[in-house]
């Protein structure tokens, strides 16, 4: 089995040869490791890619992610204001929703959100860098893009502080933000999709996380976004993976219903509970420490808690090995080595 033919089977919650293996985004470390910046890159999709395609060359995730870290910039079409820095992320200055009438003057300005997508420098880099590593390793890891999920991405526009006061006391405005914002991540993607240039979805739902709001409220906002945007996604025959942060025990029901194949688990949550909950209805991948296993351990303990991981959730298949998040910039290429050659060569 090829490695992306190993990451789908296990996202259809079946059996391959061998324990998929990935990282998960990954994209500050890659322009840490690379010596490039975000700034830098834009406009220059043949230099995306090339460094995409390097870097998989040396740490062989199973699955690579184009765009990686670029998540806030998706709302610079819409206004956003996006601050890059020497390391790390960029990020959006300040919320675009300000009040209750700037959702519907965003909604006015911007009817065409796809076309808006497209008139930006950003996204079209991205876009073409996806065609290009497609081309080039597409045959045989799987290729995805990242972006946030609706709910998290709603928060952006919406401030996350205050949109968590506002599912209580104005709910339709926040259900409305979210809905545009699933609109938005639809319309990142669907380009790529249609021109094969991705064969994955990867979003982060991070505000959405255990930490942050119930499951109750979970259900009530992450949830339909999450439906809405999957089940479009589905529909243009494109895999589906989906990483929400924190400790999500209490939600763990509900994320068959998200219509993600997979939930990569944060290092929060027990895989063995995890797995005896929704190992039946769904893949699950996870989820050890990026700070102080991925980045901080020997290689002894990398390999001792890939293999505890697995062991938890992933003996069944049905499962990726992943880390519980995404990694620190500054983590050491043999640590990703060691993790990811655990589960390569865990054999079924």
């Amino acid at each position: 089995m090829k490695p992306k033919e190993c990451v789908l089977t296990a996202f259809e919650n079946k059996k391959p040869e061998r324990v998929p293996a990935i990282i998960y985004g990954g994209g500050v470390w890659t322009m840490k490791h690379t010596g490039n910046t975000f700034d830098g890159l834009i406009g220059k999709p043949r230099e995306m890619a090339d460094m995409i395609i390097r870097v998989n060359e040396e740490i062989q995730s199973d699955m690579v992610y184009v765009g990686s870290g670029y998540n806030n910039v998706h709302l610079q079409p819409f206004g956003g204001r996006i601050k890059y820095r020497p390391v790390g992320a960029p990020d959006l200055e300040e919320p675009l929703i300000n009040n209750d009438e700037d959702l519907d003057r965003l909604i006015e300005k911007y009817p065409d959100v796809r076309a808006t997508l497209a008139s930006d420098p950003v996204v079209n880099t991205i876009w073409e860098a996806a065609r290009y590593v497609h081309e080039a390793i597409g045959d045989d890891y799987l290729v995805s893009a990242t972006a946030w999920g609706p709910f998290s991405l709603a928060a952006q526009m919406y401030g996350v502080e205050r949109m968590m006061k506002d599912m209580f006391k104005k709910g339709d405005i926040v259900a409305r933000t979210i809905d545009f914002a699933t609109e938005i991540v639809y319309y990142f993607y669907e380009p790529m999709i249609k021109e094969g240039a991705i064969e994955a979805t990867a979003v982060a739902d991070a505000t959405a996380s255990g930490d942050l709001v119930s499951a109750r409220m979970f259900k009530k906002f992450a949830l339909p976004g999450l439906q809405k945007f999957h089940g479009k996604v589905q529909k243009l025959g494109c895999a589906r993976f989906l990483h929400i942060c924190g400790d999500t025990t209490k939600s763990l029901e509900l994320f068959p219903e998200t219509g993600a194949q997979c939930i990569a688990i944060d290092m929060k949550v027990d895989l063995a509970v995890a797995h005896a909950k929704i190992g039946d209805k769904m893949c699950i991948g996870g989820n050890s420490h990026p700070v102080f296993v991925l980045n901080n351990g020997t290689k002894e303990e990398i390999i001792a808690s890939a293999k505890e991981c697995i062991q938890k959730a992933g003996l069944d298949g049905g499962y990726v090995l992943l880390p519980g998040c995404d990694i620190p910039p500054g983590t050491p290429v043999e640590n990703i080595h060691a993790y990811l050659q655990t589960g390569r060569e865990w054999k079924y």
